[in-house]
């Protein structure tokens, strides 16, 4: 047999080399096929990668769904392609390099763009957010957010949810009267920043037939002027900007014609900075499920505030309230409260005649002039209460709310003389900027009779626990946190 040249040794190598490949290859589309996740259908697949993307707008993440699912192999890129719903929601937020670099602002354009096209019909959930630091001062409203909302509101007629924190001046794309959202149904607005210009928006409910959800935050442009119809929504949010005029805020009686008219209407959030209620007639809400109330009038004393607070609770009924939560912004200007108690009178017997009538769930009261009893007094009527949050003012707030008085009356062990425990099943309390008062025997009595229903507490502390506290802490089956 005649010796090979090296050339046909290598040649015969290289077909070898081909052979040992391919089988390779073949060998691992076998194992593929024989895998058997490769064998679940696709519509399986997309049920598994739509539970991968979170319900909340996020924003694009290559460790993160839909783009790390579409990166494992060929298949599964397919799968995540060919699938709508796995783009329809997405999340975009611009900082100061958006501003400063064309192409940094060339790609986040071009990430927007893509979402909505893979999105095809499917409804559209966004969220569009300026980054803290930094403030766009050009008043044409030119600016990054505002040629990503240009490219959102494109495709307006998918709509579903839509949320733009930016400054005002960014939100004239919004200020279109062609503007047609008929599938929308969420609606937020947030502008921290302040602007020398603000759009009039204008939002009918020929434009926005199924918006249910409007929340509208530190802004300082008339939500009035919007025209929205408020008969129809569920949920409303209006909170302007502290610093905003007071015509923006919502008047007292504003809120009660509200109320009534609404009939869907179950979670308000207001900010209310007016006069003393005009109307006299009783604002009855059957569906408000839960009601967040700020009052913010700084400018006149705290005797005409309380005034206005106690007419308005005198005129409201709720009877299927939920949660409470009471908010004095204008408390920051009582520095001297303890010694101008004789100005100040809670409305203590209409807020009580209110409490009697819902049924409360969660109450939270933040930088009211309430002492101890009060406190009591209120948890009283509302025996089926399971949270209770109590706030002071930070560093300079009043330490009387909350005090071993306090804590007694919550000790289940201490029945009051009518036999009904106070609050029996509550299972979370927080005081907040508060407690500094209360004794660790006390404190420790209280949480120890609620062994097995209390679940969470919040504390502020002027001391470090002592050891005997500390030993009961761990042993509590009761998260809590201690504030210094």
């Amino acid at each position: 047999m005649p010796a090979l040249t090296l050339a046909a040794r290598e040649g015969r190598s290289r077909v070898v080399e081909d052979q040992i490949f391919h089988m390779k290859l073949a060998l691992r589309k076998y194992s593929a096929r024989r895998c058997p996740a490769s064998r679940l259908p696709v519509e399986l697949w997309d049920m598994i990668f739509e539970e991968c993307v979170f319900s909340r707008a996020a924003e694009p993440n290559v460790t993160e769904a839909p783009l790390n699912v579409s990166q494992v192999c060929r298949r599964w890129r397919s799968i995540a392609l060919s699938n709508p719903v796995l783009w329809a929601t997405f999340a975009l937020s611009t900082t100061e390099r958006h501003t400063q670099s064309d192409r940094a602002l060339q790609s986040i354009h071009k990430i927007c763009q893509l979402w909505l096209l893979r999105a095809e019909n499917r409804p559209l959930s966004v969220s569009l957010t300026q980054a803290e630091g930094f403030c766009c001062d050009n008043d044409s409203g030119v600016g990054p957010i505002s040629l990503l909302l240009d490219d959102v509101l494109s495709y307006s007629t998918r709509l579903r949810q839509l949320s733009v924190r930016a400054p005002e001046v960014c939100l004239f794309p919004l200020e279109s009267p062609n503007l047609y959202l008929p599938v929308l149904e969420h609606l937020k607005i947030e502008s921290p920043w302040h602007s020398r210009v603000a759009p009039d928006l204008i939002m009918s409910a020929d434009m926005a037939p199924r918006l249910r959800r409007v929340s509208i935050l530190q802004t300082s442009f008339d939500t009035a002027h919007i025209g929205l119809d408020y008969t129809q929504l569920t949920h409303l949010t209006l909170v302007p900007a502290p610093t905003a005029p007071a015509h923006v805020f919502w008047a007292a009686d504003d809120a009660l014609t509200f109320l009534t008219e609404a009939p869907l209407i179950q979670v308000i959030h207001l900010a209310i900075n007016d006069f003393t209620p005009i109307r006299r007639t009783l604002a009855q809400s059957d569906s408000l499920l839960s009601l967040s109330l700020e009052f913010r009038d700084a400018l006149s004393g705290a005797p005409r505030r309380f005034l206005r607070i106690g007419a308005f609770f005198s005129l409201l009924y709720t009877p299927n309230l939920r949660h409470l939560s009471l908010c004095d912004r204008g408390a920051a200007d009582r520095v001297l409260w303890p010694m101008q108690q004789y100005l100040i009178k809670w409305p203590q017997d209409q807020f009580l005649a209110y409490l009697r009538s819902t049924q409360l769930r969660a109450l939270a009261l933040e930088h009211l002039p309430l002492y101890e009893t009060q406190v009591i007094e209120c948890l009283q009527q509302v025996p089926k209460l399971v949270e209770l949050v109590l706030e002071a003012l930070p560093h300079t707030g009043s330490q009387r709310n909350v005090g071993d008085i306090l804590l007694g009356a919550l000790t289940s062990w201490n029945v009051p003389p009518n036999g009904v425990p106070i609050a029996p099943a509550l299972r979370s309390l927080e005081f907040r900027h508060c407690g500094k008062r209360c004794t660790e025997q006390a404190l420790i009595l209280m949480v120890d009779s609620r062994k097995g229903v209390l679940k969470y507490l919040r504390v502020h502390r002027s001391t470090l626990p002592s050891r005997e506290l500390a030993e009961c802490m761990a042993l509590w089956n009761v998260a809590v946190d201690v504030y210094y």
